[in-house]
């Protein structure tokens, strides 16, 4: 639930859609930045664009050097989030916005355009997500901004007017002095981000098994396998996640058609234990 501040560098021009996808697979995403199973219908429930919308913001993010997508299968799809890797040393020394903040889930900040989400980002970058306010002459602002957003002054300023419900601006002597507003950002979000990974590979298993019937509990406790088995299935020279794969897609298949699969923790530990011969 993290954006690189290198990767925000290239954020500045997206469409809104583009940028209320990326923003949303970003918080699906693996250390790494993988995000398995996309699925359209997922991402219309959660933004509110349309289906066309989606494979047009895809491609568009793939166009611009920002995701890489593969088709899974006929109805999803695996994308990695280029320069987004979170999975080596030192990676989290440099820098990035955090996205597990109540506000990025506010009406608030979805009403905001494109180009407006990426200056809140930007400011926070800049501010160090609240350590300091960030001091700028207020023609070298609107050079600035009007160059790397491609629009007029006058629309920066429209812009900057719109962030001033997350952020503190004043001027003084000509200089520009933007500052985080704690209020606004200082709830995180308590989400687990390892256990809301985990439970949504589960729940890209069952879509691509055609299992129907899967309750938020049972996807729970299947997920808590990966932690369980993890270094047992690493000490076997197996991934975790290719374990699980076969034991959900074994149990599936034993059941002919999809309206009666469904979803067992009890049965996939057993079929786990079994595979990694516990």
């Amino acid at each position: 639930m993290r954006i690189k501040y290198c990767l925000l560098e290239k954020m500045a021009n997206l469409t809104r859609s583009e940028m209320d996808l990326l923003l949303y697979i970003a918080t699906k995403q693996d250390l790494s930045g993988f995000v398995p199973g996309v699925h359209n219908q997922d991402v219309v429930r959660n933004t509110g664009m349309c289906k066309q919308s989606f494979y047009t913001s895809m491609r568009g993010l793939e166009k611009k050097g920002l995701i890489r997508i593969f088709r899974a299968t006929n109805f999803d799809y695996d994308i990695t989030i280029l320069d987004n890797d979170f999975s080596y040393e030192g990676a989290f020394h440099e820098g990035y916005v955090n996205l597990q903040r109540k506000v990025f889930h506010t009406k608030k900040f979805r009403s905001l355009k494109a180009r407006e989400k990426f200056m809140l980002m930007y400011f926070l970058k800049i501010t160090h997500e609240n350590s300091s306010s960030y001091r700028i002459g207020t023609r070298m602002f609107y050079d600035k901004f009007a160059s790397v957003l491609r629009v007029t002054k006058r629309v920066v300023r429209y812009y900057l007017h719109a962030l001033r419900d997350f952020f503190s601006v004043g001027i003084k002597n000509g200089i520009y002095y933007i500052t985080y507003k704690h209020s606004v950002f200082q709830a995180v979000i308590d989400t687990g981000t390892e256990a809301m990974e985990h439970e949504n590979f589960i729940q890209v298993c069952c879509r691509r098994n055609k299992i129907r019937r899967a309750s938020s509990k049972q996807i729970q406790d299947t997920a808590r396998l990966i932690k369980q088995y993890r270094k047992e299935a690493e000490r076997q020279r197996y991934s975790i996640y290719e374990v699980l794969k076969l034991a959900i897609r074994q149990a599936a298949q034993e059941k002919e058609r999809p309206k009666d699969r469904i979803l067992n923790p009890k049965y996939i530990h057993m079929l786990t234990r079994n595979m990694l011969a516990l």
